[in-house]
């Protein structure tokens, strides 16, 4: 055996991606808000940039809710007349702003409550102490050392006397049986369902509850009911953070046979290249150490107006195809959605499925029906169903429609639900059926039903 070292040779292909197509990539897969935030950036940092828009032209779309239904622009003349109530119908339909605090809302209780300064300061110390959900999770000593020369009982009852009710409590089940009055006829029965029966309600066997507890199924049934209207979360209305709008990124518009979508990109301004400073870096003006100061400048402001033009002609053409393809959606709803995968929208716009991926990805997509995830109208099909068998989205719709149709005494079975599925034309497995029923948030069929209660 020799050991040596040889130089030789070797020819092979790679793919090599410069800075500029690294560029036009990050910037394809960024929604609006992202890419608006990269814009802004770089117009501050880059002097060969410069937004050409006039002042009053920047113009910023609201964001409005995932889901929601929000207006189409540029509808024909015909829907004029209907212009008022769609712009209502808008504004109705953005995020909320924040509402008062808790504590703002727990001072203003207290201004109308006849207790001392000492009292309604103890029970806003212990009010800063409740979590996301309106629990204190501190112990003992530390609520005392909250409450300051308050008594810490008598805080602790004044902040659990207050609006929403619920707030200081250590546990849910607690939050909730402080929502009852103590002098409640229901008070005790409730107390004994939630602290000795709830792992068997929440298994739906109301008759062995109603066995153990010499109470008929109907009686069981009107407590259970009297228990959701009660809220496990009461600090949480004022605690949560509100959604964030969504800013849709394409806009469609159905008129008859055609679908016009168009790039929603009035968040991004409208950019060029300073004349001024160009004009420094002809060739026979300007100073060396400027123009180099100038030149890789140009450049990046060049090639970012490149990415721009290029993202925008790729996620319109994308856009088109996919909802060339869902025009039954316009028509017909969620339930209307076609199988699609990425590689039959890169077949139609020729263009890498990978590309494809990237242009939809954090998009959103502005219908007359409310505003989706553009990938949610890629629908794949079943292993087992043919081309024009339903997607995804329509068993589920049709999954949905069948639970909701169903005798609450007696309700369908996975296996049943299966078998109707099946007589409608969608032939799918039961293992399919449950994945898709947990997806929607629908319980199985034990849980769901409801038992019958003596007159």
């Amino acid at each position: 055996m020799r050991l040596g070292a040889e130089l030789g040779q070797r020819a092979e292909q790679r793919l090599a991606l410069g800075p500029r197509m690294l560029q036009c990539i990050e910037v394809l897969q960024l929604a609006s808000a992202d890419l608006a935030e990269l814009v802004a950036v770089e117009l501050e940092s880059n002097a060969l940039l410069e937004d050409l828009r006039p002042p009053e032209a920047e113009v910023e779309t609201p964001p409005v809710g995932a889901g929601d239904a929000a207006p189409t622009e540029d509808v024909a003349a015909t829907r004029r007349g209907s212009e008022d109530d769609a712009k209502l119908a808008f504004l109705q339909n953005l995020a909320d702003p924040s509402g008062p605090s808790l504590l703002a809302h727990l001072r203003e209780q207290l201004a109308w409550r006849d207790v001392s300064a000492e009292l309604a300061g103890g029970v806003l110390a212990l009010a800063e102490l409740l979590d996301e959900r309106g629990y204190l999770r501190a112990d003992e000593a530390e609520l005392r050392g909250a409450a300051g020369p308050a008594p810490l009982p008598e805080a602790l009852a004044l902040l659990q006397s207050l609006e929403p009710r619920g707030l200081g409590a250590r546990s849910a089940i607690e939050a909730l049986l402080l929502q009852v009055p103590p002098d409640d006829p229901d008070y005790p029965d409730i107390r004994l369902l939630l602290t000795e029966h709830l792992d068997a309600l929440a298994a739906n066997k109301l008759p062995e509850v109603a066995r153990v507890t010499g109470r008929s199924v109907a009686e069981i049934e009107g407590l259970l009911q009297r228990i959701r209207r009660l809220d496990p979360r009461p600090g949480a209305q004022f605690i949560d953070a509100p959604s964030p709008g969504v800013r849709p990124d394409l806009v469609v518009h159905h008129e008859g046979d055609r679908v016009l979508v168009r790039v929603a990109d009035g968040t991004i301004p409208e950019l060029g290249i300073n004349a001024e400073y160009a004009a420094l870096l002809d060739a026979d003006s300007g100073e060396a150490d400027v123009q180099s100061y100038l030149r890789p400048r140009l450049d990046a402001a060049r090639d970012l107006l490149w990415a721009l033009e290029q993202r925008r002609a790729t996620l319109l053409r994308v856009g088109q195809a996919v909802m060339d393809h869902q025009r039954d959606f316009l028509n017909a709803g969620e339930g209307a959605i076609r199988p699609l995968r990425m590689a039959d929208v890169a077949a139609v716009v020729e263009l890498h499925a990978s590309t494809v991926s990237r242009a939809v990805a954090g998009k959103w997509v502005q219908t007359a029906r409310g505003v989706f995830p553009l990938r949610s109208f890629f629908d794949g099909r079943h292993a087992a169903a043919g081309a024009e068998a339903p997607g995804r989205r329509a068993l589920q719709s049709r999954l949905k429609e069948l639970v909701q149709g169903e005798d609450p005494m007696r309700p369908w079975s996975d296996d049943d639900l299966a078998v109707l599925l099946a007589r409608g034309g969608a032939h799918v497995a039961r293992r399919t059926v449950a994945k898709y029923r947990r997806d929607l948030g629908i319980p199985s069929s034990w849980r769901r039903r409801r038992h019958r209660t003596q007159p």
